[in-house]
């Protein structure tokens, strides 16, 4: 069984809190989700960018036929 996290956010801005508070309801949502959801799009992001440096520092390199890359490996 897996353990669960607990952490304690100090947000730093009762006016943030406030806000998100107040748009949780509105989306009939728990602080909780909100914060859930908030981390899990925080990390695809990280996720996109992270590939998109990788395509950046390989972009120009020399490209083959897809073809020719699968009969090398049967070789």
């Amino acid at each position: 069984m897996a353990q669960k996290a607990k952490i304690t956010v100090d947000l730093g801005d009762d006016e943030l809190y406030r806000a998100v508070k107040i748009a949780a309801i509105e989306h009939r949502a728990s602080l909780r989700e909100v914060v859930i959801e908030a981390l899990k799009d925080w990390l695809r992001r990280q996720e996109e960018l992270e590939d998109l440096r990788d395509y950046q520092e390989t972009k120009g390199e020399p490209t083959r036929p897809f073809k020719e890359f699968l009969a090398e490996l049967n070789e």
